[in-house]
């Protein structure tokens, strides 16, 4: 069996309006939880100790957190791999699934290697614009074959 310290864990969080990343071994999505109230909290992100501290002491957030635990401990064993791609995604990859990815991070790195990847954290304004037009037209899609079927 690998041992815990040879294994490196890679989180990742991402916004699903940019597509979910590839090759990931499990793969979980808090975009149906729900958002932050701290005021002006655009200005924020998920690192930010008023986010997390909003979120993560939500039941659905401790209640998702300990699920991932749990998986990930039965898919290392089951698994015998020394590098997991693990992914928690939410709609723009700037609040809950960084301030998840965050806290498996604090929980994980007592025990295995751990790389934090926040993938879509760092999108500009024009990626956001483009991502908007690209929803629009998807949606506009939908509501065009619902009127014609």
């Amino acid at each position: 069996m690998t041992e815990a310290e040879d294994i490196t864990i890679e989180l990742i969080s991402f916004g699903h309006s940019f597509g979910v990343p590839q090759n990931i071994d499990l793969l979980y999505s808090v975009r149906h939880f729900p958002t932050t109230n701290v005021e002006n909290y655009q200005q924020y992100d998920g690192r930010h100790k008023r986010i997390q501290n909003e979120l993560l002491n939500l039941v659905e957030y401790e209640d998702i957190i300990k699920m991932i635990t749990e998986q990930l401990s039965i898919f290392i064993h089951n698994q015998k791999k020394n590098s997991i791609k693990l992914a928690v995604g939410c709609e723009q990859g700037q609040h809950r699934s960084v301030a998840v990815i965050e806290r498996l991070a604090e929980l994980l790195k007592v025990t295995y290697n751990v790389e934090v990847n926040h993938r879509d954290l760092q999108r500009t304004r024009y990626d956001k614009k483009k991502q908007k037009e690209r929803t629009q037209n998807r949606d506009k899609k939908y509501t065009n074959y619902d009127e014609n079927n």
